[in-house]
């Protein structure tokens, strides 16, 4: 019986090697027969809100949320995910995307090595969990 194993990848600083790591680890077939669903999720920092009476930072803002929405777009189309399982959220990368994964009660969260290690410390992440935070599609199989 093939096991589904669902995968947050953060797309935050994502490359596109390792966007195709991504597409080979969950198009490969594996030893162990599993599949996998992949949602993504990119977090858009808060700025202060005493920055939004300049008007230059309602335009900085704006653009750096468009950029995030197209960057979330074509990953999506890149790993073939449809638009519900792509999350744009604002606020602290560590805080959201460990909300994220508890609602969506997913197995691994995937992250660039740059959000890796703010990711493992947080307090709410047991030290047995820490593994399921990985930086390598290459790990998806190894916590199976």
């Amino acid at each position: 019986m093939e096991q589904r194993k669902h995968v947050l990848l953060v797309t935050n600083a994502v490359t596109d090697e390792e966007i195709v790591q991504v597409q080979e680890a969950v198009r490969t077939p594996q030893i162990v027969p599993v599949s996998f669903k992949v949602s993504l999720v990119h977090v858009i920092p808060t700025l202060p809100t005493c920055y939004f009476n300049i008007p230059s930072m309602i335009m900085l803002a704006d653009s750096y949320y468009q950029e995030a929405r197209e960057n979330l777009t074509r990953i999506g189309d890149r790993l073939n995910i449809s638009k519900k399982d792509q999350w744009l959220i604002m606020g602290k990368v560590r805080t959201e995307v460990l909300r994220l994964a508890s609602k969506l009660n997913v197995q691994f969260i995937l992250a660039n090595t740059a959000h890796l290690l703010d990711l493992r410390k947080s307090p709410s992440i047991k030290k047995e969990d820490q593994r399921l935070i990985i930086n390598n599609a290459s790990e998806l199989c190894a916590g199976l």
